[in-house]
């Protein structure tokens, strides 16, 4: 019999052999349709013993180093083989029909398909505020025209054409990627490929969280845009706006509910991360900070 050809490869992009890797595997191993798996894990560690514990069995590519994400993208696809490329983060999980989904807006010609978010933990407040805070424009039920198109996968081609992810940067090596492909090349938006990450739920450590992450979009935004470390943190500070009215416009039901019920969790969220943003200018020479290495896209 004919081996099934496999047209997805995703790599799974791991930081110090987490354990949490195993459910990222193992919700693509639980696929309808069949995808090339490679697991990528720099900082040491050995990911193919943890996910051999756990009874995997997959292609591993370990670095004793810290790898950016670009350059832990870039050895994945160097890894695989399959005509389109996907990126799953050891701390999210892919849900049912993401394999399917993906490929079927691929068969269709679209070169890049983004995704959304699923929310981890939709009846805790302070999950809510987290997914709300990180995804408000990568919610489900997002029209197409209000939803930012991350969590993309690639026609392999497209790294041919126009090269691979910058190896240099500590995060947003894939939007500076997105900038370098022209309007008829990016990605379309697939609120049927969703993706699960996993929400804080502990309102310390989402505080912690925020601060951190306020730092890495403060350096990020000021290299990118050349913005200034105040205006960035207003623009974060103002989230809150525009928060709500994507929640209305992309959520529904229970879902809603529980998202509207944690904005005063959000509210603190964004001070937190508009302190990070602040701290950031000071520290422009010291190593990015990060929780789990791997930014959530």
């Amino acid at each position: 019999m004919r081996a099934e050809r496999i047209e997805l490869a995703t790599i799974v992009l791991c930081y110090k052999a987490s354990q949490d890797v195993v459910g990222a595997v193992r919700s693509l191993l639980d696929q309808d349709l069949p995808t090339e798996i490679v697991v990528v894990n720099s900082g040491g560690g050995n990911v193919g013993a943890v996910l051999g514990n756990a009874g995997i069995t997959v292609p591993c590519i370990e670095f004793c180093e810290r790898l950016y994400v670009g350059a832990a993208r870039n050895r994945g696809i160097d890894n695989t083989k399959a005509p389109f490329v996907a990126f799953l983060a050891s701390d999210c999980r892919a849900c049912p029909g993401w394999v399917e989904h993906r490929l079927l807006r691929h068969r269709s010609g679209a070169r890049a398909v983004a995704s959304a978010i699923a929310n981890s933990h939709p009846r805790n407040l302070v999950a809510c505020a987290a997914y709300i805070g990180m995804f408000m424009r990568r919610l489900p039920g997002l029209p197409e025209t209000m939803a930012i198109r991350f969590g993309a996968s690639f026609d392999r081609a497209l790294f041919d054409c126009y090269g691979r992810f910058d190896e240099a940067v500590p995060a947003s090596e894939d939007t500076e990627f997105l900038k370098r492909l022209p309007p008829e090349l990016q990605p379309v938006w697939e609120p049927d490929v969703q993706t699960i990450h996993l929400n804080e739920t502990r309102l310390a450590r989402l505080m912690i969280d925020q601060f951190r992450r306020g730092i890495g979009h403060g350096r990020d935004m000021h290299r990118i845009l050349g913005k200034s470390h105040a205006r960035i943190a207003r623009d974060v500070l103002r989230q809150w706006r525009p928060a709500r009215a994507l929640a209305r416009a992309g959520l529904s039901g229970s879902d809603l509910t529980y998202v509207m019920a944690s904005m005063p969790i959000f509210w603190l969220t964004l001070a937190a991360k508009a302190c990070g943003v602040l701290v950031s200018q000071w520290s422009a020479d010291r190593p990015h900070p990060a929780t789990s290495g791997i930014p959530a896209r």
